[in-house]
């Protein structure tokens, strides 16, 4: 799914239209997407959240909070001066990222890390799931191998 506000809160109000008038749907495309409606609304809240971490909303970086660098009169190549010196960005990703040469690369790698990070974590809950499964159910064969 998208990391964007935008289409998160989309496919949000989709989901959460599936599931609070399913009884008035009448159309047959959308009968046969009931049985996933709530699928549809948690993959629109987490691209929405992930929308958040990555300043992203229809492909356009959001300035909430204002940045923690001043590039007024930078000239190429000068290191960008920060406003305080212990500024953090309070969520998601400083939007003077947006105005950089390097926006892309750095974009698409920590895109690409966090999706690694929560594939990973995603994988050892499904295996740590199992395990408990196999130990509850007395299936010691399926746990060890």
């Amino acid at each position: 799914m998208f990391g964007d506000i935008g289409h998160g809160l989309t496919l949000f109000a989709f989901g959460i239209y599936l599931i609070f008038w399913k009884d008035k749907i009448a159309n047959p495309i959308l009968k046969m997407l009931l049985p996933h409606r709530y699928l549809f609304t948690m993959m629109g809240f987490f691209a929405a959240y992930c929308g958040l971490i990555y300043n992203d909303y229809l492909s356009l970086s959001l300035n909430l909070f204002g940045s923690c660098y001043n590039i007024d009169g930078i000239e190429a190549g000068d290191p960008v001066p920060r406003i305080h010196d212990n500024c953090v960005y309070p969520v998601g990703l400083d939007p003077v990222w947006s105005v950089s040469e390097n926006y892309l690369n750095y974009v698409n790698s920590l895109k690409m890390k966090i999706s690694v990070i929560i594939g990973v974590l995603h994988m050892t809950l499904g295996v740590l799931i199992k395990a408990t499964n196999c130990i509850y159910y007395r299936k010691f064969i399926d746990f060890f191998f």
